[in-house]
């Protein structure tokens, strides 16, 4: 199709950020460490500040279209987040732990139990549903366990279980 058959309001739509969040379990809380929660309020405050400042600057629609919409994204997972708390029982793998783990390689990795809105894999942050994490989820240091991941099943061993404190 021509790019004079489109309306503007299409192009605006088809340049707004896709939103790549899992879905959450039926009835699951939308749960955020306090740090991921801080993440967010940060990164809105730069939306927001990058509009009021092409607000100042006259901007091109697009832009200002685009900020608009990432801001109000921010604003409804905000919204829909609850922090969650650092559990009593701190042997035991939950929510916001970071697990550090041995591989049946001898590899180590650290990862830390976050919500869908904080997930970064490559920087160690899984999602609670993830594979991974629903396989940690509730095991204790020294744990061994077999956990099928895309390159075939292996034994994993939790070496430790730690908690931020704020």
């Amino acid at each position: 199709m021509s790019k004079a058959f489109t309306r503007e309001s299409d192009e605006a739509r088809a340049e707004e950020v896709p939103s790549y969040r899992p879905q959450l379990p039926f009835g699951a809380r939308n749960y955020i460490t306090a740090e991921g929660a801080d993440r967010l309020k940060q990164r809105l405050n730069q939306l927001i500040e990058r509009k009021r400042a092409s607000n100042d600057a006259g901007t091109a629609s697009q832009d200002q279209q685009s900020l608009e919409s990432d801001i109000r994204k921010l604003q409804q997972i905000l919204d829909s987040v609850v922090i969650a708390k650092i559990p009593a029982d701190q042997e035991k793998v939950a929510f916001g732990a970071t697990v550090m783990i041995r591989h049946g390689n001898g590899q180590e990795e650290a990862y830390q139990i976050v919500g869908v809105e904080e997930a970064d894999p490559e920087h160690g942050r899984i999602s609670w549903i993830s594979p991974l994490a629903r396989v940690l989820l509730s095991r204790k240091t020294g744990e061994k366990l077999k956990f099928q991941s895309p390159a075939g099943s292996e034994e994993l061993t939790i070496l430790s279980v730690r908690y931020a404190s704020r």
